[in-house]
């Protein structure tokens, strides 16, 4: 899992105090150690394009062995990913020795890390999980590539967010979405959004861009370290 994060770090280090804003004492070097980030990327992504991400998180005091941005199939159900995402988050949990993580994801990976959530058990394991620019409500644009069994997924009509969006959220865990007003994929835009979530509208940003905006990343990095 290092092997994926090292090219990140050796980038993105320089840039590191542009990217993220101030927060809690909690993250600060020699301070109690965060939870450990498991970062899930959208259709198409993959662990690479975490970097300005990463550079925050390192620049507040988080090791990189407490980081792990994963690369899954994107043309694989989000339930194959899901089973994916719980194997990973049992790898970083017990490489860090935390008893829970947080999840950070963006676009479609809200559908899977959310369905680890709620229908593998993931909830106890996860303190905060946070979607940006997630497929939370459907996205009409993914009708068009309707072919293929994840766009399927994302449709608002799927049997998959059916089952998520009609299941109780799951107990212990803070949920945090944020989404943007001018984002081109999630159609419409508000369905970025989650009942019951700390649900966020940013300025008008595009929908890769909820990755590493320096406003967005410093208030899911507050969000983070806000005690569960």
């Amino acid at each position: 899992m290092l092997r994926r994060l090292t090219l990140a770090v050796l980038v993105v280090t320089a840039v590191a105090a542009l990217t993220a804003p101030a927060v809690s004492a909690r993250v600060a070097r020699g301070a109690h150690r965060p939870d450990p980030v498991l970062l899930v990327h959208g259709f198409q992504g993959s662990g690479s394009g975490w970097h300005s991400f990463v550079a925050a998180l390192l620049a507040h005091g988080y090791r990189a062995s407490e980081i792990d941005a994963i690369t899954y199939d994107s043309g694989a159900s989000n339930v194959d990913t899901a089973r994916r995402i719980a194997r990973e988050a049992a790898t970083l949990r017990a490489r860090t020795g935390a008893a829970r993580i947080d999840i950070v994801s963006h676009s479609m990976g809200a559908i899977s890390s959310r369905y680890y959530l709620e229908r593998l058990g993931g909830a106890p394991h996860v303190d905060a999980w946070v979607s940006l620019a997630g497929v939370n409500e459907g996205t009409v644009w993914a009708y068009g590539c309707y072919a293929l069994t994840p766009c399927r997924e994302m449709v608002p009509s799927s049997s998959v967010l059916h089952q998520l969006n009609t299941s109780t959220a799951p107990g212990g865990t803070r949920l945090g979405t944020w989404w943007s007003p001018c984002d081109e994929a999630i159609v419409p835009h508000a369905n970025a959004e989650l009942p019951g979530a700390h649900n966020v509208e940013t300025a008008c940003l595009g929908h890769s861009a909820l990755k590493s905006d320096p406003v967005v990343v410093g208030q899911v990095l507050r969000f983070l370290a806000t005690p569960g």
